[in-house]
C-alpha cells in the first residue's frame, strides 16, 4: 500500500510540474513580461523560413547547426506562424526538462517530499525562468542532456542495456541542439570505460553501445559523402578546438597578460599579472556558477553535499563528478578564449549542482521536524517565502525599459504595408515588422557615414541609439516619431523626403 501511495504521489507531482511549467512558459511568452525575441531567436526563425523555402542547404547558409530551426519549420507547415511554432516547441522542451529533473531526483530518492522540493526548485529556478520567453535551442540541449544523465544513472543501478541505447539516443538529440553534446557524450563514454567493478569485456561492450550514434554518423558520412554534408556544420568547431585549442588558449593568455602588464606594471611594480590572470578567471567562473544557481540554492546544494544527504554509489559518483569536471573544462577553455560566460553556457553545469538542492532542503527539513512547533512553522514559512521570491524574481525586469523600441516597432507595424521598404538598425524590431521574408537583408540598415543618407528607395528609416543619432545629419529625412526611455535610449522614425 505504501509503495502504491508513493507512486500515486509521484504521479501527482509530475502532473503539477507539467501544468506549472506550461503556465510559466505562457507567462514568459507574454510580451508584458519578456518582450524580446532575442538576436539568436531572430536567426533561428529566419533559418526556419530559409529551410522551408530552400531546404537544408539554404538553412545551413544562414546557420550551420539548424536542427532547432528545422523543427520550427516543420511545425510551421502545420499552419502555425514561425513565432507560434517556436513558442510551442520551447514550451514542450521546457516541460521535458522539468520532468526529467524531477525524475532524476526520484530515481535517487523515491520520497514524495523530496520530489516536492525538486519540483519547487526547478519551477522557481530564476535563471531557467529568465530564459523561458526567449527562443533558444539550449532548451533541447538541457532537456536531452538531463535525459541522458537519467538513463546513465538507471543503467548503473540496473545494468539493463536498453538504457545505454537510450543514453546514446538522448545525447545524439542533445548534440543536434548544441554541438557541445558530442564532447559530453565522448567524455561520458570514457567515464564508463573507466568504471570499477566491470570486466574489460563489459567496459568495451558498454562503451561501444553508448557510442552507437557515432557509428551511425560515420556510416552516413561514408554513404552520403563529405561534399554533400555542407562542410560538417559546427563539427568543424570541435575539430578546430581539438587541433588548435591549446595553442589558441596559450596565445590569448599571453596577449591578455601582456595587456595587463602594460596597464598595471607602471603603477604596481611588484604585481604578478600571471597569478592575477588565473585568479581573476577562477573568481569570475565561481561567481558565474553561484550567481546562476542562486546564493541560497547554492547554500542548500553545498549543505546537502557536505552532510551527505544523498548517498551515492562509487560508479554514480564517478559519473556525476566526472560530468561536472568535463563541463568545467569546456567552460574554462571557452572563458580563457573569449573572457566571458553567459547564463546559458553555464546552465548545464548548474543543473548538475542544483540536483543536490532538494536533498539539502530535505536534510534541513528533517532537522526542523525535531524542533519545537514554532521553529518548525518558522522554517516552513521561510522556505515558502524563498520559493515565492525566486519565482517572482524570474519575471521582474531590472534595468532600463525597452518599451521605447516596442513603441517604435508597433508604430511601424500600423503605418506600413507589406510592400513598403523600411531601414531599421535593430534586427529584432525589423523581424517583428517584416517577418522572415526573402528580402530581409536588403532592408537591414547598418549606418555608415558614406551610405546612410541614400534612402530614396525607402519609405521610413528607423534608428535606435543612446548618445548620437547616426542619421541626424541627413537632409532628406524628416522626423516623424521619437520615443525614449529613462537611460537616454532613443528610437527615432524618419520619413524619407521625395
Amino acid at each position: 500500500m505504501t509503495y502504491r501511495m508513493d507512486r500515486l504521489s509521484q504521479r501527482h507531482i509530475y502532473i503539477v510540474a507539467v501544468l506549472l511549467s506550461l503556465l510559466l512558459s505562457f507567462i514568459g511568452f507574454n510580451q508584458l513580461f519578456l518582450p524580446d525575441i532575442g538576436v539568436d531567436g531572430v536567426l533561428y526563425l529566419r533559418c526556419a523560413a530559409a529551410y522551408n523555402q530552400g531546404g537544408l542547404k539554404a538553412a545551413m547558409a544562414l546557420y550551420q547547426w539548424p536542427f532547432y530551426s528545422i523543427l520550427i519549420a516543420h511545425l510551421h507547415q502545420l499552419g502555425l506562424s514561425y513565432i507560434t511554432a517556436a513558442r510551442i516547441l520551447d514550451a514542450l522542451l521546457q516541460v521535458w526538462m522539468v520532468y526529467f529533473f524531477i525524475r532524476i531526483v526520484f530515481h535517487l530518492n523515491p520520497s514524495p517530499r523530496v520530489g516536492l522540493w525538486a519540483l519547487l526548485c526547478i519551477i522557481c529556478y530564476s535563471t531557467f525562468n529568465d530564459e523561458r520567453g526567449l527562443f533558444l535551442r539550449d532548451f533541447g540541449y538541457w532537456a536531452f542532456y538531463l535525459t541522458s544523465f537519467w538513463a546513465a544513472l538507471v543503467f548503473l543501478k540496473t545494468e539493463k542495456q536498453r538504457y545505454l541505447w537510450l543514453f546514446g539516443l538522448s545525447m545524439l538529440v542533445a548534440a543536434l541542439f548544441r554541438v557541445e553534446g558530442v564532447v559530453i557524450a565522448l567524455g561520458t563514454i570514457v567515464l564508463f570505460f573507466c568504471m570499477p567493478g566491470w570486466s574489460f569485456y563489459a567496459r568495451c561492450r558498454n562503451s561501444l553501445i553508448m557510442a552507437w550514434p557515432f557509428w551511425l554518423g560515420a556510416l552516413l558520412f561514408l554513404l552520403i559523402g563529405p561534399h554533400n554534408l555542407y562542410g560538417g556544420g559546427r563539427l568543424q568547431d570541435i575539430y578546430s578546438y581539438a587541433v588548435h585549442g591549446v595553442a589558441t588558449v596559450l596565445q590569448n593568455r599571453e596577449q591578455t597578460i601582456d595587456l595587463m602588464d602594460k596597464a598595471l606594471k607602471p603603477y604596481y611594480i611588484f604585481i604578478h599579472t600571471n597569478q592575477m590572470y588565473i585568479g581573476m578567471l577562477i573568481g569570475f567562473f565561481i561567481y558565474k556558477i553561484v550567481a546562476n544557481i542562486g546564493v541560497i540554492y547554492s547554500g542548500f546544494a553545498i549543505y546537502g553535499w557536505a552532510k551527505k544527504a544523498l548517498i551515492l554509489e562509487r560508479r554514480e559518483k564517478i559519473l556525476w563528478y566526472g560530468l561536472m569536471i568535463i563541463q568545467v573544462v569546456i567552460l574554462f577553455v571557452f572563458l580563457m578564449n573569449h573572457l566571458f560566460l553567459t547564463s546559458r553556457y553555464v546552465l548545464a553545469l548548474c543543473l548538475l549542482i542544483l540536483l543536490w538542492t532538494p536533498f539539502g532542503i530535505e536534510q534541513l527539513y528533517q532537522k526542523a521536524l525535531l524542533c519545537t512547533r514554532k521553529r518548525r512553522v518558522g522554517f516552513t514559512v521561510a522556505l515558502g517565502c524563498l520559493f515565492i521570491f525566486t519565482l517572482l524574481n524570474s519575471f521582474v525586469h531590472i534595468g532600463p525599459s525597452k518599451q521605447y523600441v516596442l513603441d517604435m516597432t508597433k508604430w511601424l507595424q500600423v503605418h506600413t504595408g507589406a510592400n513598403d521598404r523600411i531601414a531599421v538598425n535593430d534586427n529584432i524590431a525589423l523581424y517583428k515588422i517584416k517577418g522572415a521574408i526573402p528580402t530581409w537583408d536588403e532592408d537591414l540598415l547598418t549606418p555608415t557615414q558614406e551610405s546612410n543618407c541614400q534612402f530614396s528607395a525607402y519609405r521610413y528609416v528607423a534608428v535606435q541609439f543612446r548618445h548620437q543619432d547616426p542619421v541626424a545629419h541627413c537632409a532628406n529625412l524628416k522626423l516623424v516619431q521619437s520615443y525614449h526611455n529613462e537611460k537616454n535610449g532613443v528610437a527615432n522614425i524618419y520619413g524619407v523626403k521625395r
